[in-house]
């Protein structure tokens, strides 16, 4: 009965929290890595959740499943990020330049794929007009990568397309104004540093941890990696 408690201790903290470290939660974080018992116990919990726990080093993660509606970050949230005016074209742009900054930052093939500490928003920025610019110039190729890959990439080209060029500020009607909104929301989700000047964003100590310990695991980098090479070659 302990143990059950103890587990139950765990994905409480874990679904207020999103994780468990052992500075925070020394006790907790002691009995999951000493204590089999009390780690087969929250994977059973957490995997009628949809979701699995990640150790780091000494922190663990709950990571829900990509369809996960209940914790993981719904369709419906990026829309309202966004603003009632919001279209789901804007969400998708949102994951495309989400996955293109993650991309930027670790898609290196050597044995540690972060490639970079900083990245300059201009700098993305200007990849975007890069690949928007590609992607509508071969509309043929860009519809049979949507068909693939269920990424709807064309649409969200249009939608960047549209916006303001480098105009700097916060309006969502120019491309750093929505790229700005992009980063503050990954930087509220624990993942993205913004500098003061808005000008450049650096990953966390979490965001690194996640993807090289789970999300760049070799048959997602290949995919990822994959997609990429496409949007550059359409």
């Amino acid at each position: 009965m302990e143990n059950i408690r103890t587990a139950s201790a765990l994905l409480k903290v874990l679904m207020e929290e999103g994780r468990v470290t052992r500075s925070s939660h020394k006790d907790l974080f002691i009995s999951y890595i000493s204590e089999v018992k009390i780690e087969e116990i929250l994977s059973t919990m957490t995997e009628e959740l949809d979701a699995e726990v990640l150790r780091v080093n000494n922190t663990l993660y709950l990571i829900p499943s990509s369809e996960n509606e209940l914790l993981g970050f719904r369709h419906r949230d990026t829309r309202e990020w966004f603003g009632t005016a919001a279209r789901q074209a804007d969400a998708f742009l949102a994951y495309y330049i989400t996955a293109l900054i993650l991309n930027l930052f670790f898609g290196g093939k050597n044995r540690d794929p972060k490639q970079r500490e900083f990245i300059s928003l201009v700098h993305v920025v200007e990849e975007m007009d890069k690949r928007v610019s590609d992607a509508l110039k071969n509309r043929e190729k860009t519809e049979e990568m949507d068909r693939q890959y269920s990424m709807n990439f064309e649409v969200c080209a249009q939608v960047w397309d549209i916006k303001k060029g480098h105009e700097e500020g916060s309006r969502r009607t120019t491309k750093m104004g929505f790229l700005l909104s992009v980063v503050r929301l990954l930087q509220q989700e624990g993942l993205l540093r913004i500098s003061e000047n808005e000008k450049e964003v650096r990953t966390t100590e979490k965001l690194d941890g996640l993807m090289l310990h789970y999300y760049l695991r070799e048959d997602r980098v290949s995919e990822i990696q994959k997609i990429f090479q496409e949007v550059d070659h359409a």
